[in-house]
């Protein structure tokens, strides 16, 4: 399967289509990808980034060079970064106080209960994530399992996983998708049908998901029973890294919208006034649990773009008025 987000095709075609729609006119630059668009008496460069495959994984980088492997997006402005979205327990303890819901979480083990995950205080991607791990009843905690100093447990809660994008605190894209789940047949094992899902056969499943739903990978599954075989958004099998997802036009004037955008408000708020300059995009991760709540994980900076994240992008720097805190 094609990639959707990291193809840099389609993230030509939105931008395309926004410059035609709107008689603009610009250009990329084939050395470096840098694109100019134009749009009356406005000018603005737009830069790259990019995925690249190192040893100790997966990172973004701004420029073409050995290694790349996908297209991350086009940028009016270099990276930006700012606190509650460079390190996991900042954006914790500014969701505490500001009364955004977010799953509990500790730097010590025996805080939380039942199933918990454990995450680096700093990293991207996934970087270094373990986990889920069921614990023994409090207070008592599983003598096989240790925080590392940059680490914290956190509540593990299933649902549909989420991810918007924000042109600061607009909300621009919104994707929902089930966590990747199974459907036995008593015939197959978990891992060929955790394969087939993923449609490849060298699938890494994540044994401590499948313990704590008392499975093993290579158990038959019985007819019928429905099983969660990842939790992560860059999962394999999550079908929105092969296709459109963006459900932004169909939660208009919902609940569910509603809570997005005040989390997205409450963001943005935290942003520095010298780090806003022309504005900046950003992502914020969670879970939608079973009664229509967001558990919100973490809010990120230079995030991987969108391809429909471009015409709010490119609508709120060319068309309407920049506020003074932008100008």
């Amino acid at each position: 399967m094609q990639p959707f987000k990291r193809n840099h095709l389609q993230h030509a075609l939105a931008v395309s289509t926004w410059m035609r729609e709107h008689n603009a006119v610009g250009g990329q630059d084939p050395r470096s990808l840098v694109m100019e668009v134009t749009q009356g008496e406005k000018t603005v460069r737009l830069l790259p980034q990019f995925d690249a495959e190192t040893e100790t994984g997966m990172v973004f980088v701004n420029q073409l060079s050995p290694g790349v492997t996908g297209f991350v997006g086009w940028y009016p402005y270099p990276p930006k970064g700012w606190p509650i979205a460079q390190n996991k327990i900042t954006f914790k303890e500014f969701a505490r106080r500001s009364g955004l819901r977010t799953p509990a979480w500790s730097r010590n083990m025996e805080d939380v209960k039942g199933a918990v995950l454990v995450k680096r205080e700093v990293s991207s991607l996934g970087a270094g994530q373990r986990g889920p791990f069921m614990m023994a009843k409090p207070p008592a905690a599983r003598a096989d399992l240790r925080l590392a100093a940059n680490e914290f447990c956190e509540q593990f809660i299933t649902g549909q996983l989420l991810k918007a994008w924000y042109w600061c605190d607009e909300l621009a894209v919104v994707e929902v998708v089930n966590m990747p789940a199974v459907q036995g047949n008593g015939q197959n094992t978990v891992r060929q049908l955790a394969q087939t899902l993923a449609k490849r056969t060298d699938l890494a499943l994540p044994d401590e998901l499948l313990r704590i739903q008392g499975v093993a990978p290579d158990d038959v599954l019985r007819q019928g029973r429905s099983l969660i075989v990842d939790y992560q958004y860059l999962a394999q099998s999550n079908p929105s890294l092969y296709a459109d997802y963006n459900c932004r036009d169909r939660i208009r004037g919902t609940p569910f919208e509603a809570q997005l955008q005040q989390a997205g408000q409450l963001c943005w708020a935290e942003v520095p006034e010298e780090t806003r300059g022309i504005g900046a995009a950003m992502t914020l991760d969670g879970v939608v649990d079973a009664d229509g709540k967001v558990w919100f994980l973490e809010v990120n900076c230079n995030p991987r773009l969108h391809p429909a994240f471009y015409a709010p992008m490119l609508d709120a720097i060319f068309l309407q008025p920049q506020p003074k805190s932008l100008q």
